[in-house]
């Protein structure tokens, strides 16, 4: 019945109805219902969960205790984190207690109890915005890390800009078709989620489906390719320079699993079994974030597990610290060199934690040095 435009009334007569039409020769099995996909949303997301809390640790202890110098990003971050989790425990919640996992002619309206609806209904709500602070957060990384140039930050802007104005939409557009109708309990929000406008195979929000997934993509893409004409005219050491490229070339396999959420949703496009069928494009599209938000700690987190390193091992990396004996380490500080149209060697090691570390010597240290080989 789901994707039907029944008056308001009758869905509080239809709780022994399926919630889905069953394709022709299928018979519903209410008693024993197939699971599909064995909770794949709750291991998806319980993975990304245990991910990002464990980088956004680790962000966290090095801004605070080592960096000491929030960015715009980190704000950003902080902001879309809490957001994360949300709609990732969310998708637990509904794979535990709601449908997914099962055909939708498998199973009763009586099962989709207010508390599900009302979940599904805040899970459509926070998406679009989480989606947005992922891509605004990651392009405010970009913007902080190379505020030198003037045509990187128009880029970063206009990504900004655009993916809000879309993103925006696509959230007035969900909150539109699926609101509750003509109240707050049960049955209104059913009536809502249910609706044609809502679950309908030919509604708006089937076709919008695709074009978010299109748009998602061509957005991740977009994010992954402006920094990397900066990165080149960095002036840093290759190995550095390698490094500095490999945070900004990870959004790989963000855009990679927007291809996977992209094709899943295709396959889907104009089914009503969508407790099965979402299912991949779901898990994809949480990995997708998951990936993008972690991204954006991939700095810090190499400055703190650099900083461990040559504490415990010393010697396998190469210390940034000289000690003269009897006297306390010496730090090798890096001299601040300019170049026309590229970023300073000292600001571009601020910008990335610095993941990008320079072996000049200074003067200063030279000298404490000779005074401890001439003892």
């Amino acid at each position: 019945m789901a994707g039907s435009d029944i008056p308001r009334w009758m869905w509080a007569l239809a709780d022994d109805f399926p919630f889905g039409q069953p394709p022709e020769g299928i018979t519903p099995n209410f008693e024993h219902p197939k699971l599909v996909g064995y909770h794949s949303i709750t291991i998806a997301c319980s993975i990304c969960i245990v991910l990002v809390v464990l980088f956004g640790a680790a962000r966290l202890y090095t801004k605070i205790r080592i960096i000491r110098k929030p960015s715009i990003d980190d704000y950003f971050f902080w902001i879309t984190l809490p957001m994360l989790l949300v709609v990732l425990s969310l998708y637990i919640y509904l794979d535990n207690h709601g449908a997914y996992g099962y055909h939708s002619w498998d199973i009763k309206i009586r099962v989709l109890t207010k508390p599900i609806l009302v979940c599904t209904f805040l899970h459509q709500m926070f998406l679009p915005a989480t989606t947005w602070l992922v891509k605004a957060t990651l392009m405010f990384l970009i913007l902080s890390a190379f505020k030198s140039i003037k045509w990187l930050r128009i880029m970063c802007w206009v990504g900004i800009v655009t993916t809000f104005i879309f993103y925006a939409a696509n959230f007035a557009i969900q909150v539109a078709s699926c609101r509750p109708r003509g109240g707050t309990d049960r049955v209104s929000f059913l009536a809502g989620m249910a609706s044609r406008e809502c679950a309908g195979s030919d509604s708006l929000i089937q076709k919008m489906s695709l074009g978010t997934a299109v748009f998602g993509l061509v957005s991740d893409i977009y994010i992954l390719i402006i920094p990397l004409p900066a990165v080149r005219k960095l002036n840093i050491r290759k190995k550095k320079k390698a490094g500095v490229y490999v945070i900004f070339s990870s959004g790989a396999l963000a855009c990679l699993a927007s291809i996977l959420s992209l094709s899943f949703r295709i396959r889907s496009y104009g089914t009503t079994d969508l407790t099965v069928a979402s299912i991949p494009n779901m898990a994809s599209h949480m990995v997708e974030l998951t990936v993008g938000l972690i991204i954006t700690c991939i700095a810090p987190v190499s400055k703190l597990a650099r900083i461990v390193i040559d504490k415990r091992f010393p010697t396998l990396l190469g210390s940034t610290y000289q000690t003269a004996p009897g006297e306390h380490p010496v730090s090798m500080k890096p001299r601040r060199k300019h170049f026309p149209g590229g970023l300073s060697e000292l600001d571009s090691m601020k910008t990335f934690g610095t993941t990008v570390d320079s072996e000049v010597k200074t003067s200063s240290s030279l000298e404490v040095l000779r005074v401890s080989e001439t003892r």
